[in-house]
């Protein structure tokens, strides 16, 4: 068996703006409570401000999580307990760094960070788990989907991954 290997992703300060987005909507949420109480027309605005800002909070504080783990015959690309996208290295059809279009579709990406599923107009959508969202993007291609990241060390990431689909 193939040892497991662990690649980080390119540094990027994406936290910050998932932070400042999460202080925002919780200081806001916060904000209306004290001054308008559980009632009245702010009512919904802030029971989806602070849930929304405990989301993102959440998201900022997994930011460091962000990994790529080659273990066996799969790669999985995880972000905390919220994300985490196995892909069979048999399945990959293709490998290629390109620079993506963003489209203005509504989806989770911010400068220096995109997850989730990202819909891009040259690609389709991407399962996204990287420190950008559309420049130097790691594209990763199989039958059923493509998958985005961002390794620091790019090189070594698609040297080992392109050894262990030869074995």
């Amino acid at each position: 068996m193939i040892e497991k290997k662990i690649f980080r992703p390119r540094p990027s300060t994406g936290w910050i703006w998932v932070s400042v987005i999460a202080l925002v909507l919780l200081a806001t949420g916060f904000g209306l409570m004290i001054t308008q109480g559980l009632s009245g027309p702010f009512l919904i605005t802030i029971l989806l401000m602070i849930p929304i800002g405990i989301m993102f909070l959440l998201l900022a504080i997994f930011f460091p999580t962000m990994r790529y783990e080659m273990e066996g015959s799969c790669l999985t690309l995880r972000y905390g307990p919220l994300l985490r996208y196995t892909i069979e290295l048999g399945q990959i059809k293709s490998i290629r760094n390109r620079d993506l279009q963003i489209s203005l579709v509504s989806s989770f990406r911010f400068p220096g960070l995109a997850i989730f599923a990202v819909p891009y107009p040259e690609v389709g959508t991407v399962k996204m788990c990287a420190t950008a969202a559309s420049h130097g993007i790691l594209l990763i291609e199989t039958a059923s989907a493509k998958y985005g990241l961002t390794p620091a060390d790019e090189q070594q990431f698609v040297a080992e991954l392109r050894d262990r689909m030869r074995q």
